[in-house]
Parts: structure tokens; sequence; C-alpha cells
């Protein structure tokens, strides 16, 4: 797989695992306890995945892809503080 590709891959799948988790504990905060362990097991899936790809056929990019998937965590972490700021500058656009 073109390399550009896969950082790409784990850069969106650390988005979205960043999102994932950050739902999964306001679902716990809130107690809901079937949404904390669905949100739970694809956390861990996720987890479990993502680790095992960086450990199996990557190993001459696997600084560069774990950076890359931790900057994609850190991206969605600012998605969900600035949640109310994005979605109040997208609806003015239009």
């Amino acid at each position: 797989m073109n390399i550009l590709i896969t950082y790409l891959i784990f850069f969106f799948v650390g988005i979205f695992q960043d999102l994932l988790i950050t739902y999964y504990y306001q679902v716990i905060a809130k107690e809901y306890a079937w949404r904390a362990t669905i949100a739970s097991s694809i956390v861990t899936l996720v987890n479990l995945i993502v680790l095992y790809r960086i450990l199996t056929g990557l190993e001459e990019q696997a600084l560069g892809i774990i950076l890359i998937y931790a900057l994609g965590n850190g991206i969605g972490t600012f998605i969900i503080i600035k949640k109310k700021s994005i979605l109040n500058l997208l609806s003015r656009n239009k």
C-alpha cells in the first residue's frame, strides 16, 4: 500500500477513535449502560486493529504511522472540544 495512503488512513482512524472515546466517556458519565458497553467494545476493537496493523507489516514505517495516528487523536480531541464553535461557523456560511 502506498505510504501516503497508509498515513491518511491512520490519521483518519485516529480522529475517528478519539471521537468514539469521547462519546464513550459521555455515555459513561450519563450512566447509559448499553451505549457505554457498545462504545467500549468498538473502542477496544479499533485499538487492537491499529496495534495489530502497526506490529505486522509496517515495521519500517512504524514510527511515522504512530506519529500520524497520534496527530489524528489530537485533532479528534480538538474537534470535540470546539464542536459548538465549528458548528456555529458552518451554519453561518449557509
